[in-house]
């Protein structure tokens, strides 16, 4: 993890309070011990009480900090259902196991004119399919063979890209048993070639997201990044901590349905952890 990201969550208010609690939990415990070597050797802590004020306070100090600080994972295991969320900072495609792709109604590819090289979708196609947009084109198409189109555009109207449209949550399963890849489409691409999104699509988006993983995934791990978070409309309305909290109760809602994965991880880019609170993120976890 970034200096940066390190930074911003140890100046939040809630690291602060975390810290402030973790300290005089820690000092009323070593002052608690302190008291019964007191009882036992008077004389000698008597003698040496400011050194021993000094070390229970300067250990106290450490280990409120160690226990506060940020770390590149958090995570957290339910028992009902029997599943771990976690929140990890890092590569999406370095992440073993299934991984979830954000994309649009137009399920569009191309870059960087349409799609931006740099968002999730992008790497995608740099990095899973080496930049073989044709081969990824073929791939969706297949997916998506059974699913009847929601409409379709004209290229007198949507200038670049592709023109049929899925309903929102629509879901192309690609990749292999091994390592599939669950290609939603969670936003809508305007005719200006700007993807929209809405709190209602997201949420379905994910129900029917994780029917999908489900299905295919045989409970294995599957890694999601922050849907959502690039989107400068959404971002008005939601944090990415608001983000994070609808993605682990739309996976706990399913899984207590039927168990969807044994393992979900969420994955933060180190770039945007610069931009996070990550504590508040862990403590998303915490209270669910």
């Amino acid at each position: 993890m970034n200096r940066k990201a390190i930074l911003r969550t140890l100046r939040s208010w809630r690291t602060a309070r975390s810290w402030a609690v973790t300290f005089l939990a820690i000092l009323g415990i070593l002052e608690g011990i302190i008291g019964l070597l007191a009882a036992f050797f008077p004389n000698t802590v008597q003698s040496d009480r400011w050194s021993y004020l000094v070390i229970v306070a300067a250990v106290a100090i450490i280990l409120a900090t160690a226990q506060v600080w940020p770390k590149s994972t958090y995570s957290r295991h339910f028992s009902v259902p029997n599943t771990e969320v976690s929140l990890v900072v890092g590569d999406l495609f370095e992440q073993e196991g299934h991984l979830i792709v954000g994309m649009s109604d137009t399920f569009d590819t191309e870059t960087p004119r349409v799609i931006s090289a740099h968002s999730v979708q992008g790497q995608f196609l740099a990095r899973e399919y080496g930049g073989d947009r044709t081969r990824l084109d073929t791939d969706l198409d297949t997916a998506l063979r059974d699913v009847a189109i929601s409409g379709t555009e004209s290229r007198t109207s949507k200038s670049l890209g592709k023109l049929a449209r899925y309903p929102i949550g629509t879901v192309a399963v690609l990749g292999t048993v091994q390592r599939h890849f669950f290609c939603v489409a969670y936003t809508s691409m305007s005719n200006k070639l700007v993807a929209q999104a809405t709190v209602e699509g997201i949420w379905r988006s994910l129900a029917c997201v994780w029917k999908e993983v489900r299905d295919e995934g045989q409970l294995d791990r599957v890694s999601i990044p922050i849907v959502g978070s690039g989107l400068a409309r959404l971002s008005a309305q939601l944090s990415n901590a608001d983000l994070v909290r609808l993605i682990v109760l739309s996976f706990l809602a399913a899984s207590r349905e039927r168990i969807v994965s044994r393992h979900l991880q969420i994955v933060i880019h180190p770039g945007d952890a610069e931009h996070i609170d990550l504590r508040e993120l862990a403590d998303i976890l915490a209270v669910q």
